[in-house]
């Protein structure tokens, strides 16, 4: 049986580009736009913060194991977070204000969303895993360190004028 290549960044950006554009606007009849892709040398420890913003952030963060494991944040004000949950529960951001459960809910589940529409992408191309459940963090000046053999890219996006940042840590592990 012939070895399957792992994918190319190229590969691996237009599945995480179109995974969460499909969440966006299936589930927020919103459009993402993608702005451009960094890799480890341009990425930093903070890449939310590489853009200048000191805003407090919600952190979106799903993992997946097997063939291919790693790790994806999805980085947003807390102000974006909220004019997502608003998007998906027909609630109004004044009445979410005293409702982070259900914003962390959101982000949780859209993340979930994209990141198994990212990992369904990589099995279709013959690396089986699975996802980890979601993790939702809230904050100011989180920074995140990656083991140095995996792969590290940054997806940055914008939405309704907004910077959200994806961050992807990859590496094959074929020999599980």
């Amino acid at each position: 049986m012939e070895e399957i290549a792992f994918p190319k960044i190229e590969v691996l950006e237009t599945l995480m580009v179109s995974s969460i554009r499909n969440v966006f606007t299936t589930m927020l009849s919103k459009n993402l736009l993608f702005k451009a892709r960094y890799g480890r040398d341009k990425a930093g420890i903070k890449p939310f913060y590489s853009l200048g913003s000191k805003d407090p952030l919600v952190v979106g963060s799903i993992g997946f194991v097997g063939e291919a494991n790693g790790v994806v944040y999805i980085y947003m004000h807390q102000a974006v977070a909220y004019q997502i949950a608003s998007a998906m529960t027909g609630m109004g951001v004044d009445e979410l204000a005293s409702e982070f459960e259900i914003v962390k809910d959101v982000v949780g589940e859209v993340s979930n969303m994209t990141i198994g529409g990212f990992k369904n992408g990589i099995c279709d191309l013959g690396f089986n895993c699975r996802v980890t459940l979601p993790t939702v963090l809230r904050g100011s000046q989180m920074e995140v360190d990656s083991v140095q053999s995996a792969r590290r890219d940054t997806f940055h996006f914008e939405f309704d004028g907004q910077p959200i940042v994806m961050d992807l840590f990859i590496q094959e592990n074929r020999n599980q």
